[in-house]
């Protein structure tokens, strides 16, 4: 009878011995992975939380690429050798995780090669290299200038990369580029030199630091006189994508079974069942608005009509930062009456005003830190209104950000959304999902937070507020048409502008702004639509699975825990 019991026993050891030895053997490679990754790309390695090579710049020399080239080649295949049997269920996740992002690294150094004719993306690394140095308190101060000095002496070799690498590109990422170009000027000629004026620091250090910054500035203004004088005459290279690199890259870089072509399909039915919402919610509105039934109007100008009156509802300027505390208050407290999730008391939120360097046109921002960093604070960043601007301009801004639309973003940003998903993807032990974050996901969870929110009934099921709501959603949902007929069709400028503002009610200045960014990025502006609706999807197929024991906290906090990693493996995680 032992004897039995024991042959049968040894096989099962010696299987879990395979198991256990393949699952470490499979860490051991995830660690390397990543240490060569933080080294290839050590901007990025600041800003995820990982400080090693906080001296660096980037090396985008052909020696450099076609090393990293061969370095993804090989990890490949070492990923792919894995069987995924004997691996645990989150490291086989994690290692289709990692082949995906290797197959989209690849894709960008084989066939978009974007290093070729995107001049924005040299600006982005010295522009980031340095400010995250500058702005985040990671470590002493004296420390991370010393280490912003390293990556300002790199920036003249960088730049000679820059004008070997690239030999054709777009006129408005030239136009663009030329801009942000001088604002990395700014960045060595102001922020870094207040930065250093603030720290008692050595007079070797002083010297060598204004040494150093004088080269990178002269290397960057030779720069902004190359792209203006040499690339630019003599480029020809149209913006969009074209087709075949745009369905390529949305398969890479929104990592989900819909295809461009379902997602265009879901959308354009989308924004049809958005409006016929819309006007429903808009028909009583307009009699409460304007003491009459809209005769003459079609739908569209019908709900054009009760959004030009709600927008009127919006706080002086003085009272937009007071407003928001007391957003964020309300949305904390309404989370908690409906049990909609868990929120995490030691994880207090700051709302300050914006740093002046990083003001643009959103009213309101989440700064979140690394997903490496431990113990750093989140800010939610809240923009004054400029000095310098008209009343019609400082009118139009409140429009925009009216009561509603401002509780929109906090809900968006904050509760429930970025800044609560952060938090609760940084619990999560996998490396692989901290660093090579989706996207789609995050975007997707920030646009269900809003959703969410609605369907519980926020502000006592305001009518005021679905419609703005609804009016959000449009936005999310033409960003991914336009992404689409952009980059793989041929809409216009005025189309999209038309599409924006008769069909989104946007303003035209919104409108001309989203041209420009389509124009600039391709896939991410389809990635808070695509993420939406697969969560949405995922959701409804989880309460089948449950039945009469679905409980709405229990989904939210399932899918929150595991990271951020595609929502199909979170389907996975979830359904099976």
């Amino acid at each position: 009878m032992l004897k039995n019991l024991i042959s049968l026993l040894i096989p099962l050891l010696i299987f879990g011995c395979v198991n256990q030895n393949q699952n470490e053997k499979f860490s051991k490679l995830v660690q390397e992975f990543m240490e060569d990754y933080f080294k290839f790309h050590p901007v990025t390695a600041t800003w995820v939380g990982y400080h090693k090579y906080d001296g660096l710049l980037d090396d985008l020399s052909n020696d450099a690429l076609k090393r990293k080239t061969e370095w993804l080649e090989k990890n490949k295949e070492k990923f792919s050798n894995f069987d995924p049997k004997k691996l645990s269920k989150d490291n086989e996740i994690d290692r289709r995780i990692l082949i995906e992002k290797i197959d989209e690294m690849l894709f960008e150094l084989k066939e978009l090669k974007e290093h070729e004719w995107n001049p924005l993306i040299y600006n982005s690394i010295i522009g980031d290299g340095l400010m995250y140095l500058i702005t985040q308190d990671f470590a002493p101060a004296e420390d991370r200038l010393k280490s912003a000095l390293e990556r300002v002496k790199q920036i003249p070799r960088f730049i000679e990369q820059a004008k070997l690498n690239l030999k054709d590109a777009p006129q408005i990422h030239i136009e663009t580029a030329i801009k942000q170009n001088k604002g990395n000027i700014n960045i060595l000629q102001n922020d870094l030199i207040k930065f250093a004026e603030s720290l008692n620091i050595s007079n070797d250090l002083k010297s060598e630091l204004k040494r150093a910054s004088e080269k990178a500035i002269s290397s960057l203004e030779d720069f902004g006189r190359w792209l203006e004088d040499e690339l630019k005459p003599r480029s020809k290279r149209d913006f969009r994508l074209g087709k075949e690199l745009y369905y390529k890259k949305m398969k890479y870089y929104l990592k989900t079974d819909l295809t461009p072509d379902e997602i265009l399909s879901l959308a354009e039915s989308e924004k049809n069942k958005t409006h016929e919402e819309m006007y429903h919610i808009a028909l009583a509105l307009y009699k409460y608005y304007y003491g009459r039934e809209p005769k003459g109007k079609d739908k569209l100008e019908v709900i054009k009509s009760v959004l030009d009156k709600i927008v009127l509802e919006h706080p002086k300027p003085s009272e937009i930062m007071e407003r928001i505390k007391m957003d964020l208050n309300y949305l904390t407290q309404f989370v908690k009456e409906k049990d909609l999730l868990t929120l995490d008391e030691s994880k207090p939120l700051v709302v300050r005003e914006t740093p002046e360097y990083q003001r643009g046109v959103a009213v309101a921002s989440l700064e979140a830190p690394g997903p490496l960093e431990k113990n750093m604070k989140t800010f939610y960043n809240v923009s004054p209104i400029p000095d310098d601007w008209t009343p019609e301009q400082v009118e139009s801004y409140l429009r925009e950000y009216n009561y509603y639309s401002l509780l929109e973003l906090s809900i968006h940003e904050a509760i429930p959304g970025h800044y609560v998903q952060l938090y609760y993807s940084n619990r999560c032990p996998s490396i692989v999902r901290s660093v090579f974050w989706s996207g789609t996901m995050v975007e997707g969870w920030a646009v269900y937070a809003e959703r969410l929110m609605i369907e519980n009934g926020i502000l006592n099921n305001d009518p005021k507020m679905k419609l703005i709501h609804l009016k959000w959603y449009l936005r999310v949902i033409i960003n991914a048409i336009l992404d689409h007929k952009i980059h793989a069709g041929n809409m216009t400028q005025e189309e999209a502008i038309e599409l924006m503002t008769r069909e989104g009610f946007q303003e035209r200045a919104e409108a001309e702004g989203k041209w420009r960014r389509a124009c600039l990025t391709s896939a991410q502006l389809s990635s808070y639509f695509t993420g939406f609706q697969e969560i949405m999807k995922l959701r409804e197929e989880y309460m089948k699975l449950k039945g009469e024991k679905f409980n709405i906290k229990e989904f939210n906090e399932k899918l929150l825990s595991h990271g951020s990693p595609p929502v199909k493996y979170l389907r996975e995680i979830l359904l099976f």
